[in-house]
């Protein structure tokens, strides 16, 4: 095509621009370029309409071309306006970006290319193209970017190398102090490199500056629990799981509370405030369970009224789960009067020596009246009533607890051979039921009166029983006014 066609062509394309037809302006530039693929004022008409049509990549590719032209050229200031249009329209071009920022370098624009550098190694790291993005980093650092050392620290931490992330990241928070990214990311680096301490120091600048970032106390849980301290620990996951909570961060909050209650499953704090997590996220079965294992993690740590908000939580949320009780008021048994187990106790050595059971009746003190012993089956009427020497302490207040797991068979129903009767009162013994074992015993012995065995651990129960009764005691008569104190009383057995 001579000059002459090209000039008629574009003229045509002109006139049909300025009445507005824009569809057949770009046919008439488009012919115009493949006949001459080096019209710069076609390429730029075209770029122009592209653009006004919202063809952005038509648009930027018409740009590029004649941008590098002129780059190539050594034009770089013509260059410059052409790259720079196409970030207008499009800012995450990289390739304009790199061109940009080398003329900016040649023409000795610092400012303008470290801004640029800083960019395009902001772009690779989202892109997690880690080589691309330590090399633009470090071309920003070279022109004495601040930022870009957070770029830097940021590609070493990703790469594993906590040490030089910790050391870039330094750099940057001794000039911008409060530079949350960056002191959050040297906290994480310090907690992979075993410098906990330095690791809480960073998070708990980062609350100076943003109180509730659940990002912070997520990480000072996280260093306190690798460094042993439990207790620091436990507190700043209760205030990351309230503000994951709070801002609705169930997801997140769901797999921290369970990496957290995996390293502390006696925690009851940590399953309770799980649990209200999966409560807030509406799974309420898993709620549900988080709730009971609190509750029974509280009811091992006497604390009755924690454990109690478990378990109404737990009847709340699971409407299948059984049915938790309630515990029986705890009472004093009633003591035997004393002559009556001197008298008992003789008669049981008569049988030792001679074998025979005495015709004698002796009076047997009343049955304690919170349990009737299934070793006495005569006539109640037949024995002595005998007062308690001391009123029996409050009942202790009813706490709603989970169905017990293995309960204890009460004495009234014990049934077996002597072994089995044995047994029964070994775990009395050493679940601290002495008064329990102690009649267990003496069954035994009405059974089998010669073994010595049974006869020493009956010995042996009423030590412990008179140790438990003279602690007991001690405890009430401290408490107890002076004025109003009753006169001390021996205990039943202490003729031990």
């Amino acid at each position: 095509m001579n000059e002459e066609e090209l000039q008629k062509l574009l003229l045509a394309a002109t006139e049909v621009l300025q009445k507005g037809d824009k569809d057949k302006a770009i046919s008439l530039y488009e012919d115009i370029i493949s006949k001459d693929p080096n019209n710069a004022e076609a390429h730029m008409r075209l770029a122009e309409l592209y653009s006004e049509k919202g063809l952005k990549e038509k648009a930027t590719h018409e740009l590029l071309l004649l941008g590098n032209a002129y780059y190539e050229s050594r034009l770089f200031k013509n260059a410059l306006k052409y790259f720079q249009k196409v970030l207008e329209i499009d800012p995450a071009q990289i390739d304009a970006r790199i061109k940009a920022a080398e003329i900016y370098v040649n023409e000795e624009m610092e400012r303008e290319a470290k801004l640029e550098y800083l960019a395009i190694a902001e772009h690779y790291l989202s892109s997690n193209d880690l080589n691309k993005a330590e090399e633009f980093s470090k071309k920003a650092i070279d022109l004495k970017s601040i930022e870009a050392h957070y770029i830097m620290g940021l590609v070493h931490f990703k790469r594993g190398m906590f040490k030089e992330a910790a050391g870039s990241l330094e750099t940057l928070v001794k000039i911008k102090v409060n530079h949350v990214g960056a002191l959050l990311h040297l906290g994480y680096s310090q907690v992979g490199n075993g410098k906990f301490s330095d690791a809480a120091a960073a998070f708990e600048r980062v609350l100076k500056t943003e109180p509730g970032s659940i990002d912070a106390l997520k990480g000072l849980t996280d260093a306190f629990a690798k460094k042993g301290s439990s207790m620091e620990a436990a507190g700043y996951y209760v205030k990351a799981m309230d503000a994951m909570l709070k801002g609705k961060v169930y997801d997140d909050a769901v797999k921290f509370g369970l990496d957290f209650v995996k390293g502390s499953p006696t925690n009851a704090e940590a399953h309770f405030k799980l649990a209200q997590i999966y409560e807030g996220k509406g799974t309420n079965k898993e709620a549900a369970v988080s709730y009971k294992t609190s509750g029974d993690l509280y009811l091992k740590q006497k604390m009755e009224g924690k454990a109690k908000e478990a378990f109404d939580k737990v009847a709340v949320l699971d409407k299948t789960a059984p049915a938790v009780l309630k515990p029986a008021p705890v009472t004093t048994p009633v003591p035997a009067a004393p002559e009556v187990e001197q008298t008992a106790k003789k008669e049981d050595d008569l049988i030792e020596r001679t074998g025979v059971k005495s015709t004698e009746q002796h009076a047997k003190p009343k049955a304690d009246p919170m349990r009737q012993s299934f070793i006495e089956t005569e006539n109640p009427a037949s024995k002595v009533d005998v007062k308690p020497p001391v009123e029996a302490p409050k009942s202790a207040p009813n706490v709603v607890l989970p169905a017990a797991a293995d309960e204890v068979t009460p004495l009234t129903e014990a049934k077996g051979d002597v072994d089995e009767l044995f047994s029964q009162a070994e775990k009395h013994m050493k679940d601290g039921f002495f008064e329990k074992a102690i009649e267990i015993y003496r069954v035994i012995l009405k059974k089998e009166p010669r073994n010595n065995t049974v006869r020493q651990k009956l010995h042996q129960s009423y030590l412990l029983l008179a140790q438990q009764e003279e602690e007991i005691g001690n405890k009430n008569a401290a408490s107890a006014p002076k004025k109003d104190a009753p006169k001390e009383k021996k205990s039943k057995i202490s003729y031990l």
